[in-house]
């Protein structure tokens, strides 16, 4: 109901304007895209005609295009002086689509130069104004591109997020691109799921993305695109034969095809991958040797040196054993800082398998390990279910669109039919009149349906401001004290454990002395940011009180609590903040415990007290150095001899063995 709810609300707004001629030749050009070179030079030609009449949202969209085909071209410093004009022009327009159509050409210069983890940091600069952008194609992209970040930095629940409201806004469309941005998106989640090895997905995202591009006659645009993925997918799962079938025929398809040489040379060597799997290394070398070539005419220096490391691969089977590592060790060197994890984890799986082979098995040791940690990291069983739900929620809303697209077409065939029948009649003065009244009735409605959308817009703000913190814009203690009240009067029909930690910003009064209170302001909501940052999305972050922050986490393993509070401790210590010129060093106490802790039900302990239990840990924090985090793990004799002990001397509890508690180092400071 939210979801239909945020609909309406921008469907209500006002669209910026736009200049449909200029809309037009921007659909077409990239409809019927050519290579970098030809495209930038049509862009160019729109570009010299824009004058200062022309709306900004058509001004920024023709300049986003041409900065990123500047830089498909090679001409990165061009790209980001065109970028810095558009940021100029969004920014003095203060329209929220063109801002944030112009940070996300920022993030995509970015991804384009393979510094993913600085795109990762600059989503926020699209993802806020986007919340009140209204245009269908900008927010279609923005959610999409942000989705491709979020996979590359392992956060898939997140992306999939993206794509389906990518995919909510492409259905407020109805252009010539509306059905090529339907069929990409499909891609992409085949792409996503093939990362998350939930092949069957992919292969059933990648059959309905192909029949969809057949059945409105796409072909040429994403045939070549959708079977290489699905070859890909077969190949991750297992299926050689079925891969090496679907290689061939995109062989045959791209052949002699130069502006599809990239994608050619990827087909190649894609194939020769297939053909070392299988022992057949002078064939895989030959394919290899045919795609470098392309990738060094192409000028795809990422593609040349995947294709070297197969090539050292090759090398490494047919006894070339140093040559060959020494090829795919730079290679590896290189990947390491530029490649999305999921498909790193791959290479060096490959890698420590050639270790092997050369008789290096302390050194493969070493790089398993390292595969292991980021498959723990890419693959864990929460997500896998969460992404299931979403995407359930994707498949019910595409059916669902299916279904509207078919209702609309009927409802279009009995509109003809009606209007064959009109065409015989005579409309009369009754009909005339009645057709005025309808749209003044029509009007009027409106009206007062954008009046009321306005009162719930303008409730929903305030009721959001009441339980919010001005400055940093957390949840305040209200907010948290509401809903646990709220879980104390509920019977919980399931049991579920979840955790609290309590945190102080260290030294915060010198802060605000030596540096003044902005300063101060400003380490506040830094940290807010940071803990935002490492906690989950079910996680309450709250700002409990002055320098004092709150971590509610639901559904928390009670021995997990030490590594995720390490990680609390780790985002807030390890850099500094900076403001007005000056470096401020930062650390946190904190004290955690688990809710219910040791079994208690609310009678016994309830949140506030147990609170008060994770308070006295924090105290206990500060007497003992600062920089670190108490946390109350078990409870070693019955509550009711230990109580009194409890609510009066922590210390003393831990000294008698009456609790266990553990305690969690900072990162170390200058």
């Amino acid at each position: 109901m939210a979801v239909i709810q945020l609909s309406s609300a921008v469907m209500a707004q006002e669209l910026p304007a736009v200049d449909p001629v200029v809309e037009s030749r921007l659909d077409e050009l990239l409809n019927n895209a050519g290579g970098a070179e030809e495209v930038a030079a049509e862009l160019q030609t729109i570009t010299d005609n824009l004058t200062d009449t022309t709306p900004i949202m058509s001004q920024v969209r023709t300049l986003t295009y041409l900065s990123m085909y500047k830089a498909y071209a090679g001409k990165v410093e061009e790209a980001y002086a065109i970028h810095s004009r558009v940021s100029r022009l969004a920014d003095a327009s203060g329209i929220p689509d063109a801002i944030a159509e112009a940070a996300a050409n920022h993030i995509e210069l970015k991804l384009l130069e393979r510094k993913l983890t600085e795109a990762y940091t600059l989503l926020n600069e699209a993802i806020l104004p986007l919340q009140d952008a209204t245009l269908p194609r900008v927010r279609y992209y923005i959610h999409n591109l942000v989705a491709r970040v979020y996979s590359n930095k392992n956060q898939y629940e997140r992306a999939l997020e993206h794509l389906i409201q990518a995919a909510d806004a492409v259905d407020e469309t109805d252009d010539s691109r509306t059905h090529i941005r339907r069929i990409h998106i499909k891609l992409r989640i085949a792409q996503l799921q093939t990362q998350l090895k939930n092949y069957d997905e992919a292969i059933r995202h990648t059959d309905e993305a192909l029949a969809l591009a057949e059945s409105l006659q796409l072909t040429d645009i994403f045939y070549g695109e959708i079977l290489l993925q699905k070859a890909i997918t077969e190949t991750d799962r297992g299926n050689y034969d079925d891969a090496l079938a679907v290689y061939q025929q995109l062989e045959n398809y791209f052949a002699g095809d130069e502006e599809n040489g990239d994608l050619y040379g990827i087909v190649l060597n894609n194939m020769a991958d297939l053909d070392i799997r299988t022992g057949r290394y002078n064939e895989a070398e030959e394919l290899l040797n045919r795609a470098l070539a392309l990738a060094q005419e192409h000028e795809d220096p990422v593609s040349a040196e995947l294709i070297q490391f197969n090539l050292g691969f090759v090398d490494v089977h047919q006894g070339e054993h140093e040559q060959g590592l020494s090829t795919m060790k730079t290679a590896v060197d290189r990947f390491r800082d530029t490649w999305i994890d999921s498909e790193f984890e791959g290479v060096l799986g490959e890698y420590a398998e050639a270790l092997g082979m050369a008789g290096q098995y302390q050194q493969q040791a070493r790089i398993l390990l390292e595969q292991r940690d980021l498959r723990d990291k890419v693959f864990s069983l929460e997500l896998q279910k969460n992404l299931t739900e979403l995407q359930s929620l994707y498949d019910n809303k595409d059916k669902a669109q299916q279904i509207k697209l078919l209702q609309q077409q009927n409802d279009l065939k009995q509109q003809l039919l009606k209007n064959e029948e009109q065409r015989q009649l005579i409309l009369t003065l009754l009909v005339i009149l009645a057709a005025i009244a309808g749209v003044l009735v029509y009007f009027l409605y409106r009206a007062a349906r954008k009046s009321n959308l306005k009162l719930k817009d303008a409730n929903a703000r305030l009721a959001d401001q009441s339980i919010r913190d001005p400055l940093t814009g957390l949840l305040n203690r209200r907010a948290i004290q509401q809903e646990l009240e709220r879980q104390k009067k509920e019977a919980r029909q399931t049991k579920r454990e979840d955790a609290m930690i309590l945190l102080d910003v260290d030294y915060f009064k010198r802060i605000n002395d030596h540096y003044g209170h902005t300063a101060g302001d400003a380490v506040l909501m830094e940290i807010s940011r940071r803990l935002v940052e490492v906690s989950r999305d079910s996680d309450k972050v709250v700002r409990w009180g002055g320098e004092e922050f709150l971590i509610y986490l639901s559904d928390a393993e009670h021995d997990a609590m030490p590594r995720l509070t390490q990680r609390v401790l780790d985002v807030i210590g390890s850099q500094p903040v900076s403001h007005d010129g000056h470096t401020i060093p930062i650390t946190a106490t904190a004290g955690f415990i688990s809710f219910p802790f040791a079994d208690l039900d609310n009678n016994e302990m309830d949140w506030e007290e147990t609170l008060q239990l994770a308070d006295m840990a924090l105290y206990a924090g500060k007497v003992y150095g600062r920089n670190q985090a108490w946390g109350v793990m078990e409870l070693n004799e019955p509550f009711e001899k230990a109580r009194k002990r409890l609510e009066t001397d922590l210390p003393g509890a831990i000294s008698e063995n009456i609790i266990s508690v553990t305690v969690i180092h900072g990162p170390a400071q200058e």
